[in-house]
């Protein structure tokens, strides 16, 4: 990919002076401009320019490539399309033509070029090239790899598949990740665990992966999972799937089976559109360790990404149980590209969340007889959330900020921050009443509460060789159900 890109900036500018039809001071002036990465003053010139000079060829093409660079694809489009017309046998200019639509992803039309590309020798090395990296990208492997042999027999001595060759490696090389982990929250509740991903990317329709977890819970509890999926790939159309099944072992309940489905659309360059069901464990509050309970949920996301200015995201999440409760969830936030300060980069951002229960779950922890002979009616008696944690009308508020800072080539540090500035809900308070037919009964009631939630994740990464990679996170929480503090040491392998 570095290389395409070096040899376009070169050619256009050795190419452009062979076909100039003029000395144009003001093409001179442009090919300074490009030669010195100054795109934007290079495209102001152009622009005045170009009207008058409509049908040079030697324009169009520069003006093309320029707009590419800065990132105005359709127009540059039409105007190598226009190039191309006033030389139809030009295949540097197909060449230009070619790596433009290469670099924005069109590789089926990129395709219908190479294939005559590939046939004329001055053009044949990076013709190949790019088809391989095509059918990398496009997860065929094994036609990636046959390219490649037959670039190293048409030129023995050549270094430009070094690139694609180490990509190729390290894409589908089997790896190995471990996760230790603890947590401690104010309910109080602690955990150990250990976890354990074993996977290896073999081809757009092959991608398999195990995941292994064990959990054990203060003082005695502990749960097991296991679960095998795969994904499937087909770049073409920009869809994915990922197919999960496993099992949920509770060693206080009983097994159950956990798994899903996740699909995923590119609809447009900037846009892509997420729809799934997954059913895994639940393993919040304190109740939910000692039993066997999972959850269903069904989601949808869109993403919106301007590679130049910033990041859109919404969501919709049903979570529901085997009780016939269920909790509704939107989501979204957006957030800008990163921007440098020295060899810190930093993001900004605003996030918004809405989560409603249909039941709300909210248990007091006396029993009605022992209410009636500890209380007096009206005074609030103390509750949990019996067996899961059910917002009522909760909304959020927050501002985001991402840190990222890589010291060096083996080590980087990063910190995402969000705090919800302007958040409440309906709190849920239990206590005495009398249910009109002079019964004293436990009666829920609600009253709005403003809280500020926030979540402080910081890690340290570090490359202990070109195969292995260590990287320790910290994260401290507070939500308006509970704070947690959970430590995570991950150790990745290349195998």
């Amino acid at each position: 990919m570095k290389l395409i890109k070096l040899f376009s900036s070169l050619l256009i500018l050795f190419s452009c002076s062979l076909f100039s039809q003029r000395n144009s001071d003001t093409l001179d002036q442009v090919k300074v401009l490009i030669k010195n990465k100054q795109y934007s003053q290079a495209e102001a010139l152009l622009e005045n320019y170009y009207p008058s000079h409509k049908e040079d060829l030697a324009t169009n093409w520069m003006y093309a490539q320029v707009l590419h660079w800065n990132y105005k694809n359709k127009l540059s489009n039409d105007l190598f399309e226009k190039a191309i017309a006033l030389a139809p046998k030009n295949t540097a200019i197909q060449l230009d033509y070619a790596r433009m639509l290469y670099e924005i992803g069109e590789f089926k039309k990129a395709q219908t070029l190479i294939n005559t590309l590939k046939t004329v020798e001055a053009t044949q090395a990076e013709a190949l090239l790019m088809e391989a990296n095509i059918h990398f990208w496009s997860g065929h492997i094994n036609e990636a790899q046959e390219i490649i042999q037959e670039l190293k027999k048409l030129y023995p001595n050549t270094y430009i598949t070094d690139e694609i060759v180490k990509n190729i490696d390290e894409a589908t090389s089997p790896y190995l990740k471990t996760n230790f982990e603890y947590q401690s929250d104010n309910q109080p509740m602690k955990f150990v665990a250990e976890k354990i991903e074993l996977g290896q990317y073999r081809s757009w329709l092959l991608s398999p992966k195990l995941e292994i977890a064990n959990y054990n819970f203060t003082p005695t509890q502990q749960a097991l999972t296991a679960k095998v999926s795969n994904q499937l790939y087909l770049a073409s159309i920009g869809f994915s799937a990922t197919i999960a099944a496993g099992a949920y072992k509770n060693f206080s309940g009983t097994t159950d089976w956990i798994g899903g489905i996740e699909l995923s659309q590119k609809v447009n360059k900037h846009t892509s559109l997420k729809l799934g069901y997954n059913k895994r464990p639940y393993l919040g509050t304190l109740v939910s360790t000692t039993l066997n309970l999972t959850q269903n949920n069904l989601f949808g996301e869109l993403d919106y990404t301007n590679n130049k200015l910033f990041s859109i995201h919404a969501g919709y999440n049903n979570q529901y149980f085997n009780d016939k409760n269920n909790i509704a969830t939107i989501s979204s936030w957006i957030i800008s590209k990163p921007f440098s300060l020295s060899k810190l980069k930093v993001q900004l951002g605003y996030g918004y969340s809405y989560s409603n229960a249909k039941n709300n779950l909210f248990t007091a922890k006396e029993s009605l007889n022992d209410a009636i002979t500890s209380f007096s009616p009206n005074i609030t008696i103390e509750g949990y959330y019996n067996p899961y944690f059910t917002p009522k009308e909760q909304m959020v508020n927050s501002v985001l900020l991402i840190l990222n800072y890589k010291a060096s080539n083996k080590v980087e540090f990063g910190a995402k921050g969000t705090y919800g500035f302007a958040a409440q809900c309906l709190n849920p308070y239990i206590y005495l009443d009398n249910d009109g037919a002079g019964n004293t009964i436990l009666t829920t009631n609600y009253f709005k509460t403003n809280f500020n939630p926030y979540e402080v994740n910081a890690f340290m990464g570090y490359k202990l060789t070109s195969s292995i990679e260590a990287k320790f996170t910290y994260t401290n929480q507070q939500t308006f159900f509970y704070n947690r503090n959970n430590f995570n040491l991950g150790l990745n392998f290349k195998l």
